[in-house]
């Protein structure tokens, strides 16, 4: 079925009004209108298209903006005072991004250059008309609200994900939004590592949040994500590179003459991370504690050879965060080191990043 048919039957019992100032653009959309609405209203300007409004509550209304004694910004914010169930959709020759996502943000349902082309006014029509119907158009989660403000403009939002701590930002795409769950397409290699984290993070101009991946439709290539939840900031803002080690990689800890290896779950220059199944509570917030470090770092000798060196860090550290999970619990400790036993941990993390990239492009191709 067309475009047209389908509008054309669902728009038969729904009114329509024109806000235009051009007499030549009223008449040709009128014309074109009439034989798919039930109803079609006629407005010169925002301030006679108020009056209109407030005798006969329209459906749908298609404005201009630029127009004597009232525009159509001005009619939207009236409208909105009015508590205005009305689908808008405005129509401009100024089609700057920042005036679209101005009228998005107010409630406008979409936004068409001029000239008008009659075949995009029919789909963007059948769009409005059929969100009316499943009232698909409403949110009461402000993040969802935003998020459809984003979809509408069709401007991308930034993925952002780990994968064992090396950061993957790549632009995405809002494909649809239902009232628990948004729909995004990606570029293949953010896409894996979405699939392995089982979650990412959007970011925008207004909001950080976190959602959890719940599918994954191979054939159109959509993420469909639920249980949002907005962050304070931005997982791209970290003040240090933070990489998982590989299990050669030992970390010790000295308290109260106990020694631990936990399972390490993060590494930066400034602090470390453990993933406890088993934890006793012996360690206590804010507890001051003996760390050791022990890694490998590689150096190539002027005849291209790899030597490898063996090196040690000893530090004190301070249990900065103890999380509880259902099965294990992560404690985060800070530290500071010399200059000198920073530059080596400086030197095994780069190392290890290059790894991590190469493991990481090898996963992808397999796949």
């Amino acid at each position: 079925m067309s475009d047209l048919i389908q509008l054309k039957e669902s728009a038969k019992d729904l009114s329509v009004l024109i806000v235009e100032d051009s007499l030549t653009i009223q008449k040709q959309m009128k014309l074109f209108l009439e034989k798919l609405f039930k109803k079609v209203y006629i407005a010169n300007d925002g301030l006679e298209a108020l009056e209109v409004y407030k005798e006969f509550q329209q459906d749908i209304i298609l404005t201009d903006i630029q127009m004597p004694n009232m525009d159509g910004g001005e009619l939207i914010e009236s409208l909105n005072k009015l508590d205005s169930k009305s689908k808008i959709i405005v129509f401009s020759a100024y089609g700057h991004s920042e005036n679209v996502m101005k009228f998005l943000r107010m409630g406008v349902c979409d936004f068409i250059q001029k000239p008008v082309n009659f075949q995009q006014l029919t789909t963007t029509l059948l769009k409005v008309v059929l969100m009316k119907d499943s009232d698909n158009g409403e949110f009461t989660n402000e993040l969802l609200k935003d998020l459809k403000i984003i979809k509408n403009s069709k401007a991308p939002i930034t993925l952002i994900n780990h994968y064992k701590g090396l950061p993957l930002v790549h632009d995405g795409i809002i494909t649809s939004i239902e009232n628990d769950s948004i729909k995004i397409q990606t570029q293949n290699v953010q896409t894996k590592a979405i699939l392995e984290q089982k979650s990412t993070t959007i970011e925008t101009d207004k909001s950080i949040i976190n959602v959890t991946l719940k599918d994954y439709d191979k054939s159109t290539n959509e993420l469909i994500f639920t249980d949002l939840e907005k962050l304070d900031r931005s997982p791209k803002n970290r003040e240090a590179l933070r990489i998982v080690p590989e299990k050669e990689f030992v970390a010790t800890i000295f308290h109260h003459n106990e020694r631990y290896n936990f399972n390490i779950s993060s590494l930066s220059t400034k602090a470390i991370s453990f993933k406890i199944k088993q934890f006793d509570e012996k360690i206590k917030l804010e507890d001051k504690v003996n760390l050791s470090l022990g890694f490998n770092t590689f150096y190539t000798t002027a005849y291209h050879n790899t030597v490898t060196h063996k090196e040690r860090i000893d530090t004190k550290a301070s249990v900065l965060k103890i999380e509880k999970a259902d099965d294990f619990t992560k404690i985060v400790m800070s530290f500071d080191l010399s200059l000198a036993d920073k530059k080596v941990l400086e030197k095994y993390i780069y190392q290890r990043e290059v790894d991590i990239i190469k493991e990481f492009k090898r996963k992808t191709l397999q796949s």
